[in-house]
């Protein structure tokens, strides 16, 4: 069972940032979203940042897939749509990361386009998940 870890932004950063060197720094403000195996072990993180008014970014930095139960994307989908009231989330990633994009398209995110060097000089992907996609998790 997935146990959520609040409160624990920083920590929480800074374990996203070690264990996902591409992502690091994460640009501050920040809240986070962790999640813990039964032992209490960090095994993935959902950072929100770069907050603007209808749309907050997100950045997941996992150890395993074990993390991704349905109670648990519910719970990481509710903070900004329910909680901020945003009407989109952004995601990006390198466009090498297969892993990655196939979480976030399973999740309901869509390709939005490809940016050639924007990734430490990587092409990166840019993906957005709208409320009216999240609704199926949201709405259990």
């Amino acid at each position: 069972m997935t146990q959520l870890i609040f409160d624990r932004d920083e920590e929480l950063a800074q374990w996203a940032e070690l264990n996902y060197p591409d992502a690091a720094p994460l640009c501050r403000p920040l809240s986070a979203i962790g999640m813990a195996d039964k032992a209490g072990n960090i095994i993935g993180v959902a950072i929100y940042h770069n907050y603007r008014h209808n749309d907050i970014e997100i950045t997941f930095v996992t150890s395993t897939r074990r993390w991704a139960t349905k109670g648990t994307v519910r719970a990481l989908l509710h903070y900004p749509f329910e909680q901020l009231g945003v009407q989109r989330m952004t995601a990006i990633t390198n466009k090498s990361n297969k892993k990655a994009r196939k979480l976030l398209s399973g999740l309901g995110f869509l390709l939005e386009g490809t940016h050639p060097y924007a990734a430490k000089g990587k092409t990166a992907c840019t993906y957005g998940l709208y409320l009216d996609n999240a609704k199926r998790w949201l709405n259990g």
